[in-house]
């Protein structure tokens, strides 16, 4: 090798190494990261996703990770944030908080009737708190820049700063999906876009958010089918219930049926985006897919299937929630832990 070619191989060698560097740092980084809540001696701490404790346990209660912060709660009965080395982001502590989403978090002060407002991840407040109290209503973190909110009992959408976008006028309302929400008004669901315009008419019993662009719909809440982003029906209602798509599937039930106020029963598989059974109509409960895995319940036990259908971890937890970053928690006889997609534990069920 001539001296100039060992001088450009060498320094391709020092940048190939760097990165490896660089790549080796960021991923021990992001493996020794708090993120699961695990319960030990009667208090809740946190482990990596290695199943090594970082955050001793000292908790009430503990949330997961949600962009680098967590909710949990002391002794003082009351909720605050914590970042990665378990030290509160201040002393702020509320009724109700909910996690962080686009570097804000809805919080409610530490009385029943404070208003909801919005904090940064410094816990100072950046949307004053002047919307509807906590009632035990679903409200909604900021997706897409807009949130939802309440105000005289009516659902809107404001933005970052807190100012209506969508004025408060929806009996319900839900986050926006692919460009649309779907709200209620008088008892029927329809459409509108992020200007609040009715996209698609208030003609469903009941209605789903887009995923993957389809959405579930039922015009009796009896049979369930789909419509694209033009309202238009795709396929004709025929499941006793439709959940959204999630990597190209989406979970159905045949068999379902009132019982009271809910409706229940029946047997689920998975269907296509054609409205083809893929996955045959025979578990017990099933979950949305998640990186190649959805949970299904069958004799009573949770477990996973692959996209043939086949079951990949054997049934066996009370409950099991779809995979995130290779790790889904499961519970046995009440007690929490969370497995590999190997199916082997990174922290066995405990308290």
């Amino acid at each position: 090798m001539n001296v100039r070619g060992f001088y450009i191989g060498t320094a391709v060698l020092a940048c190939l190494v760097a990165t490896f560097v660089c790549d080796s740092i960021g991923q021990s980084a992001e493996i020794n990261q708090p993120s699961l809540p695990v319960k030990v001696g009667g208090k809740w701490g946190y482990i990596n996703r290695l199943g090594r404790i970082i955050i001793k346990p000292k908790f009430v209660v503990a949330a997961k990770f949600s962009e680098g912060l967590a909710l949990v709660r002391d002794d003082c009965m009351c909720f605050y944030f914590i970042d990665q080395t378990g030290k509160p982001i201040s002393t702020e502590r509320f009724r109700f908080a909910d996690d962080f989403s686009e570097g804000l978090a809805m919080v409610q002060g530490e009385n029943s009737d404070d208003k909801i407002g919005f904090i940064d991840k410094t816990g100072k407040f950046v949307i004053p708190p002047r919307f509807d109290r906590y009632k035990g209503k679903i409200l909604w973190s900021f997706k897409d820049g807009l949130a939802v909110v309440t105000l005289n009992d009516k659902f809107g959408y404001i933005n970052k700063q807190g100012n209506f976008i969508i004025a408060p006028q929806f009996d319900s309302a839900a986050p926006f999906s692919e460009g649309l929400a779907v709200v209620s008004k008088n008892g029927k669901y329809g459409f509108i876009d992020t200007a609040g315009k009715i996209v698609i008419d208030y003609r469903y019993e009941t209605a789903f958010s887009f995923r993957e662009g389809f959405a579930s719909f039922s015009l009796d809440r009896q049979k369930f089918g789909l419509i694209d982003k033009n309202g238009k029906v795709v396929l004709e209602p025929k499941f006793d219930w439709l959940s959204g798509f999630s990597e190209g599937l989406a979970s159905v039930n045949l068999g379902m049926a009132w019982r009271g106020h809910q409706k229940s029963g029946g047997k689920w598989g998975f269907i296509d985006k054609s409205g083809s059974i893929v996955i045959p109509v025979k578990f017990d409960t099933a979950n949305f897919f998640s990186e190649g895995f959805a949970p299904v319940r069958m004799d009573g036990n949770w477990g996973f299937i692959g996209k043939n259908g086949e079951m990949t971890i054997a049934a066996q937890f009370d409950w099991a929630e779809p995979f995130e970053n290779g790790i889904s928690k499961v519970t046995i006889r009440e007690k929490t832990g969370y497995i590999n997609k190997s199916g082997r534990y990174i922290w066995k069920p405990s308290e």
